[in-house]
């Protein structure tokens, strides 16, 4: 039977216990930080390693260890929180967890989904985001997370109801405050978990997190939890997911903060890992400062190569196909998929059509080459003019310029192509557009966006070129000739992205304005000051707004940007203009 589950209540800050075992004042607190990378659903999986993690933590002689939020079933679990088995089936593992800590002196963190006691009432959700401290084969208490998000990828004031109490444990001679994720992001919010806790006289705060990779959001983190270590006086653990799950990434990157909002310890970005930090509450000598390379290409390479890997592990894929154009975006697609899942899991095609120059395919094999993956030739051009020959269109080879159904008919045959082999070798489709692309809907639906994952549909065409650069860097793989052509779709003679679109550098500033800071176009041109003309902003403008239908039929695209289309809510039928 599982454990019974004992709730927070404020009393715990005040009444003593056996477990307050206070340590002579020179032996520092040794937190475990679980740093874990769960799989949505794998109760048995997960409940392997937390074990096997507290048992190697508790050899190490750890006085806690704590694991990420919800890492007992994953994160996000969206409508399985509310599935009466699902929830069930975690709390019999929990009590698996809980009898692994009888006779040990560890305590343990772990992040869960607890049942909800009310029902039939107007609030949403019948379960709770929780975190269970476990002690000595039981568990001690369970918290309630309070604040539950509804902005940008999050949605769990629909799948969750949010916990009314803090919870403060007398823990090794300190009080302990619980805390999970958004209950320390409190400023869009009137309750306040921290300042509960002050008031509770908290001596050190845990805060269990699955907080999704954007660019930034290491320093937005580092910011956040200096702040409130100043502010209310006591140090902060923040324990964090790593992993993908679908198009979400999580980056780790777990901290400890003094009382003087001083980081005095990290655990790596995008790495799974059980890591140790001695605290005591003397002060100490130096503080860990963020790698050079936060928010730089290395790691938005390393956060999309994580997110890839775990899309196929995870979803039990283990080959893939990409259309290689000769362009950069494939490129980087490909070497990605290398580096995520090795050079003998990946397929390159390349498909000439009549527009195609020789060069494009000539890279596109030199790139295979260099990648040591399979390559294959699968010409169009004959599908093509058999194609509009049965439609009664004249020939695309005259002199007249296709029009955009011709373009359009490219590639959906190129897209046929790919999910012909997809199924017939078993290989998921990646899809290669970029952001820039599927904003302005610069791409064809069925077309380039047929496929499985949409690997760098959350990069613009500007960083992929970083990107591209940036790999470079650790081998010579991407030809220069990719590096240095202009953009082109090559769907009719002498194309150029440029014929269609503004300059990419001018495109991809007020695509950032627009989407990630959602500014007007008065606002995006004030900030501009002038440097782009009101029509190139007013374009831009529509043609984001009127391409929503086609993003909605993107495959899952991996998140590094700090407003992806996951969390970008626009109705389809719009037509404000701002």
């Amino acid at each position: 039977m599982p454990v019974p589950l004992f709730f927070c209540r404020t009393a715990y800050s005040s009444r003593p216990t056996s477990y307050d075992t206070i340590p002579p004042m020179n032996k520092p607190i040794r937190f475990a930080v679980a740093q874990m990378n769960p799989t949505v659903g794998d109760y048995a999986k997960n409940t392997r390693k937390i074990i096997a993690w507290i048992r190697q933590a508790a050899a190490k002689r750890a006085d806690l260890i704590v694991f990420p939020e919800a890492a007992l079933c994953g994160y996000p679990v969206w409508d399985l929180a509310n599935k009466k088995q699902f929830v069930t089936e975690g709390l019999k593992h929990l009590d698996l967890i809980a009898k692994a800590t009888q006779g040990k002196r560890i305590a343990a963190a772990v992040g869960f989904i607890a049942p909800c006691k009310v029902h039939g009432d107007r609030e949403t959700g019948n379960t709770h985001n929780a975190m269970a401290w476990i002690e000595k084969g039981k568990v001690r208490a369970v918290y309630h997370k309070q604040l539950l998000p509804t902005y940008d990828v999050f949605l769990e004031d629909i799948f969750f109801r949010p916990g009314r109490e803090t919870c403060v444990l007398p823990w090794r001679g300190f009080k302990a405050g619980l805390t999970i994720c958004e209950d320390i992001w409190d400023e869009r919010y009137p309750v306040k978990p921290l300042r509960s806790l002050k008031d509770q006289g908290a001596d050190v705060v845990i805060n269990i997190s699955a907080s999704p990779y954007y660019r930034g959001v290491a320093a937005s983190r580092d910011a956040l939890l200096r702040g409130h270590a100043k502010r209310y006086g006591f140090p902060m653990l923040y324990v964090n997911q790593v992993g993908g799950q679908d198009d979400l990434i999580f980056d780790g990157r777990s901290i400890f903060s003094d009382a003087k909002g001083r980081i005095l310890f990290r655990a790596p970005a995008f790495e799974e890992g059980l890591f140790f930090f001695d605290w005591k509450p003397a002060p100490q000598p130096h503080e860990v400062p963020l790698p050079e390379w936060t928010g730089e290409p290395k790691e938005i390479y390393n956060a999309l190569v994580m997110g890839l890997r775990d899309y196929f592990q995870k979803n039990g894929f283990k080959k893939a196909v990409i259309g290689l154009s000769g362009g950069i975006d494939s490129a980087i697609v490909a070497t990605l998929a290398v580096d995520a899942l090795g050079a003998g899991a990946v397929k390159g095609v390349t498909m000439p059509g009549p527009f195609s120059s020789k060069g494009s395919w000539k890279d596109s094999e030199q790139l295979a080459k260099n990648l040591g993956i399979e390559f294959e030739v699968r010409p169009i051009k004959e599908m093509y003019e058999k194609f509009l020959k049965g439609a009664g269109t004249r020939k695309s080879t005259g002199k007249a310029v296709p029009s955009v159904a011709m373009e359009n008919l490219q590639a959906r045959l190129r897209g046929l192509e790919l999910m012909f082999l997809s199924n017939n070798e078993g290989r998921l489709v990646l899809t290669t557009g970029n952001k820039s692309e599927l904003a302005v809907g610069y791409c064809t639906l069925y077309g380039d966006m047929a496929g499985g994952l949409a690997v760098i549909g959350d990069v613009y065409k500007t960083d992929v070129y970083r990107l591209a650069w940036y790999r470079n860097t650790i081998r010579n793989v991407i030809p220069k000739a990719i590096l240095t052509k202009a953009p082109s779709a090559e769907l009719r003679p002498d194309q150029k992205d440029e014929d269609s679109l503004p300059p990419y550098d001018i495109l991809d500033t007020v695509l950032y304005l627009y989407i990630e800071k959602n500014l007007s176009s008065d606002a995006i041109l004030r900030k501009l000051k002038k440097r782009v003309s009101p029509a190139v902003v007013a374009e831009v403008i529509h043609k984001v707004d009127h391409n929503e239908y086609k993003r909605r039929q993107t495959p899952p695209v991996l998140r590094v940007s700090e407003k992806a289309w996951f969390g970008r809510r626009m109705p389809i039928t719009n037509r404000f203009k701002g």
